[in-house]
C-alpha cells in the first residue's frame, strides 16, 4: 500500500514502484519528476499512461485501491510493481520487466496527434521535440504554396494605374511675376516626345540595355535578386539605395509610382512591372522609359538629351553614333553632378573626381555593348575614354535679383511642405521634384515695377544724399563705407503678399555675386521698432491707453532678476557715468517732466518708458513675447526670450518679418502668415491646382491677434513719429516732405543698436508695409560699427532716422505717386477708452475684432472717463515702505499684488524688478549678427553674417569704434555684451 500511496502522492509510476522496493534514493526522485511531468504533457510513459500528479487521469488508466490495491482495468498487479505512468527503464528494474501487466503498451494518442504529432509521439529525449523530415517538408510547402497564393492573388487584383508622372512635352514649370504672365525664370524640362521607338537608333537602345538592364530583352520585368536586396534594407533600415531594378521597374516607378523608397512601394512596383511586362511589348516600355529618364540640363527624355548635349534630335543619329549613345546611357546614374562637371571644359578641371567617375562609367558602357555581342569590340576599343564633344551649357540668367526671387520663392514652397504635411495638395503640387518635371506655372507674389523701384530707392545710398544734405557713399574715402549691407522688404497688409524686396551689398544687388538674402534670411538686432509690440500688448490688456504715464526718467535703481543683491547700472555716454536706468543718448523726456504719455514715449523712443511698461505687473515680459509670435515671428528667432531687453529689440528678425509685424497693424490687428506665391496652375488644363493654406478661406491660418483698436492706438502713435516736435522721423526732410505729400497719413518707427551695429526703419500706409535695415558685416560674418557711414567725419553716429528712414521714403514715394487715391488712405480712428479686462491671447489664437471710434479719421482724444486705464510704476527700493503711487489721466491707485517675473521685496515692502539698456536713438546692446533663424526661404548662404562677433568688442580704438564702455553690475542676468 505503501509504494501505491507513494506512486499516487508523487505522480509517477515505475520510479516510485522502486523506491519502496528498495528504499529510494536521488536517481528515483529524478525518474519520478521526469514521468510527473511526462504525465502532465500527455507523453508516453514507462508503462501505460497513468499517474501524473492529477486525479482525473486515474479516471482513465487506473484507479487507486484505498485498501492497498490498484486497479487498472487488467486485475490487480503486485504490489512491487509500479503500474501507470513510470518510465519503461523504471519498470526494468522493477521484478516484472514492463512495470506490471501492460505497462510496455502505449495509450491511445489524443486525436490531434493523428494530424500534427508533435512533440513526437513514441520518441524520447531529443528526438521527441525534433519534426521529423515529413513534417519540416510539409512546413514548406504550406508556406511556399501561402506565398504563391498571396502572389497571385496580388498579381490578379493589380492594376496598370494611368500614368501620373510623365513630363509636360516641350513646357517646362515657369515662374512669373504677380500678374501671372511675364515670366523671369523656369525648372524642369527641356522636353520632347518620341513617338515611335524606331526613331530612336538601335544602338541608343543598346547602349542603356547594356548601361541599366543587360536581360532586358528576356527578362519577366523583374529583377528578383535585386529586389530581394531592396527589401531586406527596407527592412533592416541600413539607410541606402540600393540599386538592381530593371528597366521596366525604372519606367513604372517614374511614370506611375513615386520616388518613395519604401517596402510597400517596391511591392507595388514589381506587381505593376510583371503584369505591364504581359500587357505591353518590350519595345514600348524602352519607349516609355527612354521618354521619362533625367539628363541632367534640364532635359527630360533621350530627345531633349540630345539636343542639350549634341545640338540635334535624337531621330538624326545613325547607328554609326556609338560613342554618343554610350554618353546619353552613362549621364543616368547620376545626371544632376554629371551634367553640371560636363557644362564645360573649366567645370571638368573644377570637378575631377566627378568626370573621372563619369568616364569610367561611360568606358564600362562601352564594354559591355561589345560584350553582350550588341557593337563589335572593335568599334568600342577606340572609343574607350575618348568622350564625344558634346556643346557647352549656358545656365539661366539669374543674375541681378532674378535668382533671388527665384531661390525664395522655391524655398517658400518647401516650407510649405513641411509646415503643412497633412494637407494632400501642398505635399503634391508644392513639391518641387514633382513641378521640376515640367507643365506647371508658379506665380509669384513679387511686383516687376516693386522690385525695380526697390532697387532705384537702394541706390539713393550711393547716389544721393543723408537726411541733413550733409552724407554721401564714397566707399574709396570712407573707411566705414564697405561691407554694407542694405535689406529691404514690402508686404501686403490686407493679403500677406511679399510685394517687393532688396538685398545688396556695397550697393549691388547680384545674386551671382552673393547669393545671400539678406531681406528673407538672417537677421540682426531691431532696436525699437520693436517697441511698438509692448505697446500693443499694453493696449490689449484692457489696462492702458496712450494717454497713461510712465516715466520718462528714472534715478532710482531697478533689480533683475527681483531677487538681486545688487540693483543693475549703465554706462550713460553722455553723462558719463554710470545711471539706474537705460539711457538714450540724444534725448530724453522733456526736462522737468518725471514721466511721459505712452504716445510721446513712442514718438521719442524713450526706453525708460518700454522698459517700465514690458516690466508693469499687467503685462510682463512673457506677454509681450506671445504678442510678438502672434504677429508672425518666429519663436526660434535668436534672443527672442522673455526678459526685459526684448522690448528694447535685442531678437534678431528679417526684414520681411518686421514688415509682416507692421502689416497687422495697418490691417485691423489681423496677423497675416507672409505669402511668396500664390498659386500653382497647370498648364495643360489651364485649371489652379493649388493654393497656399494662408489665402484659403475659412483655412484659420490668419488670425485677429488684437483688437482692431488696439491696432488703431498702435498706428496712431506711430503716426506721431513723422510729426514734430516729438517724432524721430520728423527730422529727415526726405519723410517729412513724404508725410506731407501722404497728408500724414503714414505710420512707422525708427530703430538703432547697441554699438552702432544696425540701423531700422519700419513703417506703413494704409496699403503697404515696408520694413528697411542696414548694418555692416565682414566675409566672416563679424558685424563693424556703421558709426561715420556717408560721412567725411567718421564719429558721425548714424541712427534709425537716418539712411534707413531715406530708403524707406524714397521706396514709398514710388508707390505714393502711382496712386494717390488708394496707397495712403486715413488711418481708423483710436477710442482711447480701457474695458480693465485683458484679452491678451497665446500665439495661434484670436481675438474679438472690437470696435473702432466712429466718426473723425483723426485720433481720439481723452475724455477723462477711462478710469481703468492706469499706468503702474515698476516699484523701484525706498526708504520707505509705502508703495510708489500709480499715475493715470484721470486716476491713481496703489500697484496690485507682484505678479511673476516681479517679487515682492520685504526690505522695502514693493515689487522690484530691472530692465538692461537698449536704445533707439543711443546705445543698445550689441545685436549678435544674422543667424539661421526666423526665415520663410533658403538658399545659398555666401558671406553670411552668422557668428556675433566684432572688431570693436577686441580694438575699441579701431576706425568706426565707440570709445566708451557700458558698465553693468555683475547681476546681470542676460549675459549679452556690454561694450
Amino acid at each position: 500500500m505503501s509504494e501505491h500511496g507513494s506512486r499516487r502522492a508523487g505522480g509517477g509510476g515505475g520510479s516510485r514502484g522502486r523506491r519502496s522496493a528498495n528504499g529510494g534514493g536521488f536517481s528515483d526522485k529524478l525518474d519520478g519528476l521526469a514521468n510527473q511531468l511526462s504525465g502532465m504533457f500527455g507523453k508516453r510513459g514507462g508503462g501505460r499512461r497513468g499517474g501524473d500528479g492529477y486525479d482525473d487521469q486515474y479516471d482513465e488508466y487506473g484507479s487507486y485501491d484505498t485498501r492497498g490495491g490498484y486497479d487498472d482495468g487488467y486485475g490487480e498487479q503486485p504490489a512491487d510493481v509500479a503500474s501507470g505512468g513510470g518510465r519503461r527503464g523504471s519498470g526494468r528494474r522493477t521484478s516484472t520487466r514492463s512495470g506490471g501487466g501492460r505497462g510496455d503498451e502505449l495509450p491511445p494518442k489524443d486525436w490531434w496527434m493523428k494530424f500534427i504529432n508533435y512533440p513526437r509521439y513514441g520518441k524520447r529525449g531529443w528526438r521527441h521535440w525534433m519534426p521529423s523530415i515529413k513534417q519540416v517538408l510539409s512546413i514548406f510547402l504550406g508556406f511556399l504554396f501561402t506565398i504563391i497564393g498571396v502572389v497571385a492573388y496580388a498579381y490578379a487584383n493589380t492594376q496598370i494605374p494611368q500614368a501620373k508622372n510623365s513630363i509636360a512635352a516641350g513646357n517646362p514649370t515657369i515662374y512669373t511675376y504677380d500678374d501671372g504672365k511675364e515670366q523671369f525664370a523656369n525648372i524642369g524640362v527641356n522636353y520632347y516626345q518620341v513617338n515611335d521607338i524606331n526613331q530612336i537608333p538601335k544602338v541608343f537602345q543598346n547602349a542603356f540595355v547594356a548601361a541599366e538592364n543587360y536581360s532586358f530583352w528576356t527578362d519577366p520585368g523583374v529583377s528578383f535578386t535585386g529586389v530581394a536586396r531592396s527589401a531586406l534594407n527596407d527592412l533592416f533600415g541600413s539607410g541606402q539605395t540600393q540599386g538592381g531594378s530593371t528597366i521596366t521597374q525604372q519606367y513604372v516607378k517614374n511614370a506611375y509610382l513615386s520616388q518613395d523608397q519604401t517596402l510597400g512601394r517596391k511591392i507595388n512596383e514589381v506587381m505593376i512591372s510583371i503584369k505591364l511586362n504581359h500587357s505591353e511589348s518590350k519595345q514600348q516600355i524602352l519607349l516609355g522609359y527612354l521618354n521619362q529618364i533625367s539628363f541632367g540640363r534640364g532635359a527630360y527624355g533621350i530627345d531633349a538629351a540630345s539636343r542639350a548635349y549634341f545640338g540635334h534630335p535624337i531621330s538624326q543619329m545613325t547607328e554609326n553614333n556609338v560613342g554618343e549613345a554610350a554618353f546619353l546611357a552613362a549621364l543616368v546614374n547620376d545626371p544632376s553632378n554629371f551634367s553640371t562637371t560636363l557644362a564645360n571644359a573649366q567645370a571638368r578641371k573644377d570637378n575631377p573626381k566627378t568626370f573621372d567617375r563619369f568616364e569610367k562609367r561611360y568606358n564600362a558602357i562601352l564594354a559591355n555593348m561589345s560584350q553582350y555581342g550588341f557593337v563589335p569590340k572593335t568599334v568600342t576599343s577606340p572609343l574607350e575614354n575618348n568622350l564625344p564633344t558634346v556643346k557647352d551649357f549656358k545656365p539661366p540668367n539669374l543674375t541681378g535679383y532674378v535668382g533671388y526671387m527665384k531661390d525664395a520663392a522655391t524655398a517658400y514652397l518647401a516650407a510649405q511642405m513641411a509646415e503643412y504635411p497633412n494637407d494632400p495638395a501642398t505635399q503634391k503640387f508644392a513639391n518641387i521634384d514633382n513641378l521640376s518635371k515640367g507643365g506647371y506655372k508658379i506665380v509669384t507674389t513679387y511686383n516687376h515695377v516693386m522690385m525695380n523701384d526697390a532697387h532705384d530707392a537702394a541706390d539713393a545710398l550711393w547716389t544721393g544724399t543723408s537726411y541733413n544734405g550733409d552724407g554721401k557713399f564714397n566707399s574709396k574715402a570712407h573707411a566705414s563705407d564697405n561691407d554694407v549691407h542694405l535689406a529691404f522688404a514690402a508686404v501686403d497688409p490686407h493679403s500677406g503678399e511679399l510685394k517687393s524686396f532688396y538685398t545688396g551689398t556695397d550697393g549691388v544687388e547680384d545674386y551671382a555675386k552673393n547669393a545671400f538674402n539678406y531681406a528673407l534670411q538672417g537677421g540682426v538686432q531691431v532696436g525699437s521698432t520693436f517697441k511698438p509690440i509692448t505697446l500693443a500688448t499694453a493696449l490689449q490688456t484692457g489696462k492702458f491707453s496712450l494717454d497713461s504715464e510712465e516715466p520718462g526718467t528714472n534715478n532710482k535703481p531697478l533689480y533683475w532678476p527681483a531677487n538681486a543683491k545688487q540693483p543693475m547700472t549703465f554706462y550713460d555716454t553722455t553723462l558719463h557715468k554710470d545711471v539706474f536706468w537705460p539711457p538714450n543718448e540724444d534725448e530724453e523726456a522733456p526736462p522737468g517732466s518725471g514721466s511721459t504719455t505712452l504716445r510721446t514715449g513712442l514718438a521719442m523712443s524713450l526706453n525708460t518708458v518700454f522698459a517700465n511698461l514690458e516690466l508693469d505687473p499687467a503685462i510682463g515680459p512673457q506677454a509681450v513675447l506671445n504678442m510678438a509670435q502672434a504677429l508672425g515671428i518666429n519663436p526660434s528667432t535668436p534672443d527672442l526670450k522673455p526678459v526685459p531687453a526684448l522690448t528694447l529689440g535685442v531678437a534678431e528678425i528679417t526684414p520681411m518679418r518686421m514688415a509682416n509685424v507692421y502689416a497687422a497693424f495697418a490691417n485691423g490687428g489681423v496677423s497675416h502668415e507672409p505669402v511668396q506665391v500664390t498659386a500653382i496652375v497647370d498648364q495643360r488644363t489651364g485649371q489652379t491646382v493649388w493654393t497656399p493654406p494662408a489665402m484659403r478661406a475659412n483655412s484659420g491660418v490668419n488670425k485677429q491677434v488684437m483688437s482692431a483698436n488696439t491696432a488703431a492706438g498702435v498706428t496712431s502713435a506711430l503716426q506721431g513719429v513723422f510729426q514734430k516736435p516729438d517724432g524721430t522721423a520728423a527730422a529727415n526732410h526726405y519723410a517729412e516732405s513724404l508725410a506731407q505729400e501722404a497728408n500724414f497719413n503714414l505710420a512707422g518707427k525708427t530703430g538703432t543698436t547697441d554699438n552702432n551695429h544696425s540701423a531700422w526703419f519700419t513703417g506703413f500706409s494704409s496699403s503697404l508695409a515696408t520694413s528697411v535695415a542696414i548694418f555692416r558685416s565682414t566675409a566672416d560674418g563679424s558685424l563693424e560699427s556703421i558709426k561715420g557711414l556717408g560721412y567725411d567725419d567718421q564719429s558721425t553716429r548714424i541712427n534709425g532716422m537716418d539712411w534707413p528712414t531715406t530708403v524707406w521714403s524714397a521706396f514709398m514715394k514710388k508707390e505714393l505717386e502711382k496712386d494717390k487715391n488708394s496707397f495712403a488712405k486715413p488711418f481708423p480712428a483710436y477710442a482711447p477708452t480701457c474695458s480693465g479686462v485683458s484679452s491678451l491671447v497665446s500665439p495661434g489664437q484670436s481675438v474679438e475684432p472690437g470696435t473702432l471710434a466712429s466718426g473723425s479719421n483723426l485720433p481720439g482724444t481723452p475724455t477723462g472717463s477711462e478710469a481703468n486705464c492706469q499706468s503702474v510704476f515698476v516699484p523701484t527700493p525706498s526708504p520707505t515702505p509705502t508703495p510708489t503711487p500709480t499715475k493715470a489721466t484721470s486716476t491713481t491707485s496703489t500697484p496690485p499684488l507682484c505678479q511673476a517675473p516681479l517679487q515682492y521685496d520685504p526690505s522695502s515692502g514693493q515689487c522690484v524688478n530691472l530692465p538692461p539698456t537698449s536704445t533707439d536713438t543711443t546705445s543698445q546692446q550689441q545685436p549678435t549678427g544674422t543667424g539661421p533663424s526666423n526665415t520663410t526661404s533658403t538658399g545659398p548662404t555666401s558671406s553670411s553674417p552668422t557668428t556675433p562677433s566684432s572688431k570693436c568688442s577686441k580694438n575699441p580704438q579701431a576706425p568706426g569704434c565707440d570709445t566708451s564702455t557700458t558698465s553693468t553690475s555683475s547681476s546681470n542676468p542676460f549675459g549679452l555684451p556690454t561694450g
